[in-house]
């Protein structure tokens, strides 16, 4: 397994190699409005998501509850390109906040 680590532009990206296959783990740092779960009193929830975007799958949801909102604080997302590069894991957390919009 071989882990390679982005800062841009203040966000910070995980990318995973192991064997075939790639994962990013990246912060996401967006309020969530509404909640489908909102009874949940979890400080953390840990929510499947399995949704495909446009550059790979969107894995989970990773969500933060504070006093004062909650918001995803991260997501993981397997991705069908190889070649990663900040344009590609700037496009990649774009998805996953557009997509958090539908799932959430």
């Amino acid at each position: 397994m071989t882990v390679t680590h982005y800062n841009i532009y203040g966000l910070n990206f995980s990318v995973i190699y192991e064997n075939e296959i790639v994962v990013v783990y990246m912060d996401v740092n967006k309020e969530i409005k509404r909640r489908k779960h909102a009874e949940d009193e979890e400080r953390l929830v840990y929510m499947d998501v399995n949704k495909e975007i446009k550059n790979g799958i969107l894995r989970k949801l990773i969500i933060c509850k504070t006093k004062i909102s909650s918001y995803i604080c991260n997501a993981i997302v397997e991705v069908n390109n190889k070649n990663i590069n900040e344009e590609l894991l700037l496009n990649l957390y774009n998805e996953v906040v557009e997509v958090s919009e539908i799932v959430i």
